[in-house]
């Protein structure tokens, strides 16, 4: 038992293993590059990578060709995790290896919720008109609407995916079943007496509303980016009783609802768009095409919106524009496009709950990097200016001392990066920061003057340097989170990272200053 254990284990850390799954990773790739061209980006998304197995339409029967994206990051992440907690000690060393593998999981983590959670809407806005919902570009449900109240409509939404099974649609919420009589999930529709001579249309079974006097044109489903499938349905309802209440034509290309009447109560039933409903509403106020002069080539176009919640709690105007979106309620808000002559903004509404892990996975490899390749750079330069030694680090060079140079480094360039967001706002807050961030300089060159001439009091500076990188911690994740408005959402992940990293690295390296090699070394006259 104990060897088949071990042979498990070997297996899940074996750096075939790892090998191996980043080439099917490139095969995965360029076979569903491939495909696109048939299918586009949606379907190609859905086959390949949101499934364990990529199966295949050969002459109408499923076949498996191929492992899907979900079975090769979930193999890989757990490769990547078993190696690390299997191979890997902690040693100042090798941290920036341990760092690169933490930022690759991190990475495929991040994939794998992004694909799970991430919602993307469209709000559609003529100037003038509130809105608070937005509206789904590929998926769409069947609303069916009491609106026997004046002052209040209650909704019933049903999944376009039922109308595809064909059976009886029995919510509880309704006096009466929805019966599919026909679903095509791309169709266009026409008035009968417009239809050109010789087009195929399919048999209209409706006898209520507008459906008898149209014509229904059954299209092939459409992949692309820049077109959209425009489903339509024959659906009868059905009393209780087992008695017709009609049969009604849906499609989400006849915007008014049918209205019918059923248990003393008024209804309205369509087939529309999904709708994501908003705590808040948006007023398009004036939406903005500049051109560049003498072409038709978009230079800028921009929305000025007026954001507002029930509770007056929010009441402010917002200007969205390319790169510069409205982000509010955990949703992000972008510009996307225009219509009707620039009188309609077309808004891209976002929901990625984890958008901010790759950010956090590219900081963890860059750092982890850095310290890996500028480790060997140190020690090999020491190698240079003292020949004798043969393993290991340079006599007299503990790693600690080189760990905190690293450290310190990595200080400077989120020093760096802050100065350059403060510089671009002002206030006080700026300026304080300003002056936080040139005390944090001068720290930063006191310490590697102190490494750099051995001097005994660096141990003691250091000690009280870990602490204030602590304080300045809480104070930067607070300013970013409670009032940054002069962080920009990455920019502040990226600064708060390394924050984090480093304020970490500083405490366990303050401790281990303490050490008698490293006291030994800072004891030492320098060049000795």
């Amino acid at each position: 038992m104990r060897a088949l254990y071990l042979e498990f284990v070997r297996f899940f850390v074996s750096l075939q293993l790892t090998v191996g799954l980043l080439a099917l990773s490139a095969l995965l790739v360029f076979f569903a590059t491939l495909d696109q061209v048939q299918l586009g980006i949606w379907a190609v998304q859905e086959k390949w990578f949101k499934s364990f197995i990529v199966l295949h339409d050969i002459k109408g029967f499923p076949l498996p060709i191929f492992p899907g994206g979900y079975f090769i990051g979930g193999l890989l992440l757990i490769n990547l995790i078993a190696a690390h907690a299997k191979r890997f000690a902690f040693t100042w060393k090798k941290a920036g290896v341990q760092l690169v593998h933490s930022g690759l999981i991190l990475l495929l983590l991040g994939e794998l919720f992004t694909g799970l959670y991430q919602e993307e809407y469209q709000m559609r806005l003529d100037e003038g008109q509130t809105r608070n919902y937005s509206e789904s570009w590929r998926f769409n449900e069947i609303a069916v609407i009491d609106a026997t109240q004046p002052d209040e409509d209650i909704v019933t939404v049903i999944p376009e995916s039922h109308l595809a099974r064909a059976k009886s649609i029995a919510p509880d919420a309704l006096p009466f079943r929805l019966v599919p009589r026909a679903y095509y999930p791309n169709a266009s529709l026409m008035m009968r007496e417009q239809t050109p001579a010789g087009q195929r249309t399919v048999e209209n079974t409706s006898n209520q509303g507008i459906g008898p006097r149209l014509a229904i044109t059954p299209l092939a489903k459409t992949y692309k980016m820049d077109q959209r499938n425009l489903p339509a349905a024959l659906v009868e309802i059905v009393t209780p009783e087992g008695a017709s209440l009609g049969t009604f034509l849906l499609s989400t290309m006849l915007t008014e609802p049918e209205a019918f009447s059923a248990a003393g109560r008024q209804w309205r039933l369509s087939l529309r768009f999904q709708r994501a409903y908003k705590p808040y509403s948006l007023t398009l106020l004036d939406f903005t095409h500049d051109r560049y002069a003498g072409t038709d080539i978009p230079k800028n176009f921009s929305s000025r919106v007026r954001l507002a919640t029930p509770d007056g709690t929010q009441d402010r105007e917002v200007l969205i524009f390319m790169n510069n979106p409205l982000r509010y309620d955990g949703m992000t808000i972008y510009q996307a496009g225009f219509d009707n002559n620039d009188k309609t903004t077309v808004l891209q509404v976002v929901r990625n709950p984890s958008w901010v892990i790759p950010y956090l996975s590219c900081l963890l490899m860059s750092v982890g990097l850095f310290w890996q390749f500028g480790w060997h750079l140190v020690v090999f330069s020491a190698r240079r200016f003292e020949p004798a030694s043969a393993q290991g680090l340079a006599p007299g060079l503990p790693g600690p001392v080189v760990a905190l140079g690293l450290v310190l480094a990595l200080r400077l360039f989120a020093g760096l990066v802050g100065l350059w967001v403060g510089a671009s706002a002002d206030g006080t807050p700026a300026a304080i920061g300003l002056v936080v961030l040139a005390t944090e300089f001068l720290a930063c060159a006191a310490l590697l003057f102190g490494l750099a001439a051995r001097r005994a009091w660096a141990a003691g500076l250091l000690r009280v340097y870990a602490w204030f990188a602590v304080l300045l911690l809480a104070s930067v994740t607070a300013y970013g989170f409670l009032g940054g408005d002069i962080y920009d959402a990455i920019l502040r992940w990226v600064i708060i990272g390394v924050h984090l990293l480093t304020a970490a690295a500083l405490l366990a390296l303050a401790r281990a200053f303490e050490r008698p090699e490293t006291r030994a070394y800072l004891a030492a006259p320098a060049g000795k």
